[in-house]
């Protein structure tokens, strides 16, 4: 399994499903492409444990607790809002963000570019914050103002999967965006 990319860089074909996760069987929703990805950045998220015995330490091990970052895009669709974000129309025909909505645990993917090929991402188990948006005046020059959200990865709970990416000729690679595969590990073999 070659990695012919030393490097990677930008984010495009963002898509967005829901990931139900029904007594360790997982349910991957419809993929929703969300158009105008601007970046996506996700850091671990844990802590290292360190235990001292004879003035040394003894042992040391660290917490994996999945990944929190933020998700940016031009502008997140008025269906992805209604999808995923729990907003709802109102009487008067527009769409409101309520307070206190249910949010469905979601599933994230999208291309990225290197210097030999592309990858395909998937990202498994993903909690959405709410919508951050700035409005401000226009200035000398207009500016356009994005829409971010923050994110909490959780991962698969049975596998420990929380991102995955696959490369050209990856059996998944092709149909990452219309019909992802659930979180599985390859068998090992001895």
């Amino acid at each position: 399994m070659a990695d012919n990319n030393k490097v990677e860089f930008g984010i495009s074909d963002l898509y967005i499903g829901t990931y139900t996760d029904t007594n360790g069987t997982v349910t991957l929703g419809t993929a929703y492409h969300q158009a105008g990805a601007v970046s996506l950045s996700v850091e671990p998220e844990g802590e290292s444990n360190e235990f001292y015995a004879d003035n040394v330490i003894y042992w040391s091990g660290y917490s994996d607790n999945g990944f929190s970052g933020t998700l940016e895009v031009a502008r997140f669709d008025t269906d992805a809002k209604k999808s995923f974000f729990g907003y709802a129309e109102t009487s008067g025909g527009g769409i409101a963000a309520i307070k206190g909505a249910n949010r469905p645990k979601v599933y994230l993917c999208f291309a990225t570019q290197g210097d030999a090929e592309e990858r395909r991402v998937i990202i498994y188990n993903v909690s959405l914050g709410g919508i951050n948006r700035e409005f401000s005046t226009i200035e000398e020059s207009k500016e356009p103002v994005t829409e971010s959200c923050d994110i909490t990865v959780i991962g698969d709970n049975t596998t420990g999967i929380t991102i995955a990416s696959y490369k050209p000729g990856d059996s998944a690679y092709s149909t990452l965006f219309t019909n992802p595969p659930t979180p599985a590990l390859k068998p090992i073999t001895t």
